[in-house]
């Protein structure tokens, strides 16, 4: 088991300490859920996690020679590709033809837009959209998944069937994903462990560990205390 760790992390923009000799550790093939405040430094986590931004000081470990997918809180698909076209386009670099198109169908048919293949992303719903950006990061093949605020602006049956296509993906490769979040109903339905965050300067105010099954699961669980 290979887990993060992030150790005397310090990260300023302009004159706000985003980060103040931070501290964390993530679980290797869990899923961890950072939930916090808008603007508490959850993202600037993120980012310095996946290589994005580079941190004032402090060390990282755990992520040499990791690939990570990435679903920020847009979905940055092109607009000029198909939905096929923009899974396709991000696997050139690490698979062959043959693999691209069965890696595309494969995560496609999961997120059940098969059908929607040739489809522009100005036809799709914006779930729809959310969708194919979930199926893109999981084709990809990241050793980590990085989601930041990925049901953001979902109604709430909505989200809970893209959270189902989510944890479909990883109860199949049990990769390391680490979702970011101001939602606890999403936090409580995904989370191995919930970390709750205040800032800035980013802390850690508390940690939860959710032993309690998935399918088990309901929202505003009474054995959860936030």
């Amino acid at each position: 088991m290979v887990n993060i760790k992030l150790e005397k992390i310090f990260k300023k923009y302009d004159n706000i300490q985003v980060m103040n000799d931070f501290n964390i550790e993530l679980n290797d093939n869990n899923i961890t859920c950072l939930l916090g405040p808008s603007g508490c430094g959850k993202t600037t986590m993120l980012n310095i996690i996946a290589g994005l931004v580079k941190q004032d000081l402090g060390d990282i470990e755990g992520i040499d020679n990791k690939k990570i997918s990435y679903i920020f809180q847009e979905d940055r698909l092109l607009p000029w590709a198909t939905v096929e076209e923009n899974i396709l386009l991000i696997l050139e670099s690490r698979y062959s033809r043959e693999e691209m198109i069965k890696r595309t169908e494969k995560y496609l048919k999961m997120v059940n837009l098969d059908d929607f293949r040739h489809s522009y992303p100005e036809q799709l719903s914006g779930g729809m959209k959310r969708r194919v950006s979930i199926a893109r990061a999981f084709a990809y093949g990241g050793d980590i998944v990085i989601m930041d605020e990925p049901f953001k602006g979902l109604d709430f049956e909505l989200k809970k069937k893209i959270i189902e296509d989510v944890l479909k993906l990883w109860n199949e490769e049990k990769k390391m994903i680490i979702f970011v979040t101001h939602d606890r109903d999403e936090a409580i339905l995904m989370a191995d462990d919930i970390f709750l965050l205040e800032g800035p300067p980013l802390k850690i105010k508390n940690k939860i560990t959710v032993n309690i099954p998935r399918d088990k699961r309901k929202l505003e669980y009474e054995d959860i205390k936030f």
